[in-house]
């Protein structure tokens, strides 16, 4: 006879694994309202949590980073729910998806800001078209558009301060309170390296849309721009390793997120209040237990 396995605290404390029910059957892109209300709220808890870990470790990663993000957001969520749902291929494509729709939203927002801020016109003239690609030569050598103040006889100033890095970012992530810069503040405060890259390869995109004179669509994909994206990241690190005496990119990401959470009109983040009891206290509480004393006594 066999002898019974006894239960240990870990399987006590394991959630029963909850299987999606999927509702809707129909032919095109996997969605999340497909499915049953459990499964619902678990996707969009995972969902919220895989996008902000992709901006704040890996906006381009290859598979493996992939699947790694996917596993600590799927915990995540199984922790924020207390759902412990079965992850099946077809639910993992759904949240994995997203890393491409959050490249091409940010492409989408920044497109217009791009051409208003840096003055490409649309037009067929000669003139226009000569003017747009003297622009994009001016803004792509040596990341002049990530500069507040672009070169001159005092040579370029304000690296990282361009008024379009912060507009995207405000856009992006800090439409309002309930926007992920604030819900995610655990993982963009200070504003990530990895994410500030992704707006400036970003932006390299829009700009390299306007190269021939006129604008031309150019998807942003990891294919295309992966290596701008790493190139952007080892000068972030190149910059702050120059200037780690002064703390400047700490301190520049600190400000970059602080603007974006007054944007967002959320209230301050504010660390715990420590609730503490004095030892006077204690002393009493202890000497009205030695004499009998209760809370009746005193109501009486």
């Amino acid at each position: 006879m066999k002898r019974r396995r006894e239960s240990s605290k870990e399987d006590v404390l394991e959630p029963t694994v909850v299987k999606a029910q999927k509702l809707v059957e129909h032919e095109g892109c996997l969605r999340t309202r497909d499915y049953d209300d459990v499964t619902q709220e678990f996707m969009t808890t995972v969902i919220g949590e895989y996008c902000a870990r992709l901006c704040a470790e890996a906006p381009m990663p290859d598979h493996i980073m992939e699947t790694n993000l996917l596993d600590a957001s799927w915990v995540q969520a199984r922790k924020a729910t207390g759902v412990n749902l079965a992850r099946t291929p077809q639910l993992a494509k759904i949240v994995t998806n997203r890393g491409s729709q959050v490249h091409g939203q940010l492409k989408t927002k920044l497109r217009p800001l791009v051409e208003a801020i840096f003055g490409f016109h649309s037009s067929q003239s000669k003139s226009a078209i000569k003017k747009n690609r003297s622009i994009v030569e001016g803004l792509k050598g040596g990341t002049n558009f990530a500069f507040k103040v672009l070169p001159d006889e005092d040579g370029r100033r304000g690296f990282l301060k361009a008024p379009l890095i912060q507009k995207i970012i405000n856009t992006m992530w800090f439409v309002n309170k309930h926007d992920d810069g604030v819900r995610f503040h655990n993982h963009l405060k200070p504003f990530p390296y990895p994410a500030l890259a992704l707006v400036l390869t970003t932006i390299e995109c829009c700009i390299d849309e306007w190269m021939t004179g006129t604008r031309t669509d150019i998807p942003f994909t990891i294919q295309e721009y992966c290596g701008a994206y790493e190139s952007h990241l080892k000068c972030l690190q190149a910059f702050e390793e120059a200037t780690k005496t002064y703390a400047v990119l700490p301190a520049i990401c600190m400000r970059l997120y602080e603007v974006g959470h007054v944007h967002s009109g959320a209230a301050p983040i504010s660390a715990p209040t420590e609730v503490t009891v004095s030892a006077r206290v204690i002393a009493t509480a202890i000497k009205e237990h030695e004499d009998g004393s209760t809370t009746e006594d005193e109501s009486d």
